[in-house]
């Protein structure tokens, strides 16, 4: 005797459903890209920290590569760069990857100048040499790069002041210029000074 969930009227809408579901998984559409938009930064002792959701949505960037790491439910992890090969330093013109932030965060920062500090994994396969952070306002942005090492760490950037700040630009660097070179931001640090 045969059981009910085998009749064709039953069996066969079903096997269509799990196929559908199990392919529209397979697509991973909670890993796809975002449009950019502002995200609000956490707050510490004055300090704005973007990490984990604060890479959720950030503004890409013609002379770089962008990616952020999700895990399998759609949280963002990290934010992966990379140049472009033969892209030379960034100019005042230029405004890389950005982290766009919240009017409330900007105003926090609005005309003063700050201390990034950037937490980074290296690429394991091409590791950039350096990489420029610059606030990004209604001026030309005023990048300012230093080297970093092919390990785990945090580098820490000095920048003017700007105003109307909307956003943190990111750039990675390389000495090389035949491929691509990049590294994973895990944590952006913003403190404003007086």
């Amino acid at each position: 005797m045969r059981h009910w969930i085998f009749h064709p009227l039953v069996f066969y809408p079903l096997a269509i459903l799990v196929a559908a579901l199990l392919i529209a998984a397979s697509l991973q559409p909670q890993k796809w890209a975002r449009e950019p938009a502002p995200v609000a930064a956490q707050q510490d002792n004055g300090a704005l920290v973007y990490a984990g959701a604060g890479f959720n949505s950030p503004d890409g960037s013609p002379e770089q590569h962008m990616t952020v790491v999700r895990d399998f439910w759609g949280r963002p992890q990290a934010l992966r760069i990379a140049v472009k090969p033969d892209m030379p330093p960034p100019t005042p013109a230029e405004q890389g990857v950005r982290i766009l932030m919240t009017p409330e965060d900007a105003a926090r920062i609005e005309d003063r100048p700050v201390t990034v500090e950037v937490s980074y994994n290296p690429s394991p396969v091409n590791a950039a040499t350096g990489l420029a952070v610059s606030l990004q306002g209604i001026g030309p942005a005023e990048w300012v790069a230093q080297d970093i090492p092919p390990q785990p760490a945090t580098v820490r950037f000095q920048l003017p002041a700007q105003l109307a700040v909307n956003a943190i630009g990111l750039r990675a660097l390389s000495a090389n210029n035949d491929q691509a070179y990049g590294l994973e931001i895990t944590r952006i640090r913003v403190i404003p000074h007086a």
